[in-house]
């Protein structure tokens, strides 16, 4: 049986038209095309000719295919190793296995979930091929990074991505949340373990709801959640977004890593959906109201109190409210 050239989809995707017959050609490198088709046809994939002898894609799978997601991803150390899954209680912990042993950049993705969560141990439930689930592991060296530097990392990476293939206008909500429209599409996670010589293991775990329809929010979730294809009228290709994401995780773990906050802050600011707003924040048992002035990717949310000073609230401590 034939073994799929996976860049034959990337390309024919990312591209965005038809591929020439000269491209096609180029990418395959003397493979069957015959072959080639009818091996992506087996998996759901399906190009169609064009006059000129090329081949536009018009279809693919629900699915995710592994190969597909790292087929010319380009990155660095984000994707490194790529699993998909069927099934699994929790990506995070799937992660964690793989950082025990070693494997720095391990992204594990599933199409479903069973014991997903987030912040405060809150569940995130999501139907089969409706979302992306994933967890990647990061190795911090002398713990340098923080939880706290990669869930702004995290949230704009996801925010940037779903910029560029949906076009719609994502925003971050503080701490952890990607919103359109003030709906929640996105949030991240990252948990941490202790690893040899002072360094420390991250997992950073996002969940992304691409193309749930309106049913799958019910009740109060209706006015606080939605999906992506909701609001961009369309459904979105999850692979595609996939990919994007992780390119832009893997860019700004590196600028962590190099220590510039400051670069990171910035992008936070001119993504976020609270700056400058007057909300409400519950930390400590208590609720606080201020004005959000600005970001410090360390140590938290900046706000201007009523009595005109300033207060830091640090994520791991404070949730904001919807008042």
């Amino acid at each position: 049986m034939t073994d799929p050239n996976w860049l034959l989809v990337t390309t024919a995707k990312e591209s965005k038209r038809a591929l020439s017959a000269a491209r096609v050609k180029s990418i395959l490198k003397g493979a069957d095309l015959d072959a080639q088709l009818a091996a992506f046809a087996r998996r759901g994939y399906h190009f169609e000719r064009t006059d000129s002898n090329g081949l536009r894609i018009v279809a693919w799978p629900r699915r995710l295919f592994a190969e597909e997601i790292a087929c010319g991803l380009g990155t660095e150390t984000v994707g490194r190793r790529i699993e998909v899954h069927w099934k699994v209680p929790s990506t995070n912990d799937l992660a964690r296995a793989q950082a025990a042993r070693g494997r720095e950049g391990t992204v594990v993705f599933t199409e479903e979930q069973t014991a997903g969560r987030g912040r405060f141990g809150r569940v995130w439930r999501a139907g089969k091929f409706s979302s992306l689930l994933f967890s990647s592991a990061l190795l911090s060296p002398g713990g340098t990074v923080g939880t706290e530097g990669l869930m702004l990392a995290g949230a704009v990476a996801a925010a940037e991505a779903i910029r560029e293939t949906s076009s719609l206008d994502a925003q971050i909500r503080w701490p952890n949340d990607v919103v359109v429209e003030e709906h929640k599409v996105c949030g991240v996670l990252v948990e941490s373990l202790s690893a040899a010589d002072g360094d420390r293991w991250l997992v950073v775990g996002t969940g992304v709801n691409v193309n749930a329809d309106e049913d799958s929010f019910a009740g109060e979730l209706r006015n606080i959640a939605g999906s992506l294809s909701m609001f961009a009228g369309r459904e979105i290709d999850r692979a595609l977004l996939a990919r994007e994401i992780l390119r832009r995780l893997d860019f700004w773990w590196e600028v962590l890593k190099a220590g510039d906050t400051t670069r990171l802050g910035g992008k936070w600011r001119w993504l976020s959906s609270i700056l400058g707003k007057f909300i409400t924040v519950k930390s400590g048992g208590r609720k606080h109201f201020g004005r959000v002035v600005d970001l410090d990717a360390h140590f938290g949310l900046v706000l201007q109190m009523s009595g005109g000073g300033t207060r830091v609230f640090e994520p791991s401590k404070t949730t904001l409210l919807h008042e």
